[in-house]
């Protein structure tokens, strides 16, 4: 393929997609894990509410566009993420943690202290 032939017209043009994000949740003895997948999302677009016991996290990926520079071609979509999960009662919800790191959005929900395993010992008796 050649860039240089392209023309304004030939440009492949995309509007925002919304879509899920891919996620993953992993359980540790004291809290889950929510791993949300945002490839080209910054921290700054990210917004995450919780209403009830539902978590919603929505985010736009940011496509830089150049004033100096002439597009021909166009394959990276501008996408609106869009994830809402309802939390389990055992979610201590005013302990969540959220973190950004390389495209990644990560959630820690603690489990409320009740619902954690513990040892029980055996008095002498």
């Amino acid at each position: 393929m050649s860039l240089a032939t392209k023309s304004e017209n030939e440009v492949q043009k995309v509007n925002r997609l919304e879509v899920t994000p891919v996620t993953r949740v992993d359980e540790q003895e004291a809290a889950f894990t929510l791993t949300v997948e945002l490839p080209g999302v910054s921290e700054k677009d990210v917004e995450i509410s919780l209403e009830n016991r539902t978590l919603s996290i929505t985010a736009e990926n940011t496509v830089l566009s150049f004033t100096d520079r002439e597009r021909v071609l166009a394959e990276i979509p501008e996408v609106r993420y869009r994830a809402a999960f309802e939390l389990p009662e055992r979610v201590e919800t005013a302990g969540i943690k959220a973190a950004h790191k390389n495209g990644l959005l990560i959630l820690t929900l603690p489990k409320r202290e009740e619902v954690k395993p513990r040892r029980i010992s055996i008095t002498a008796g």
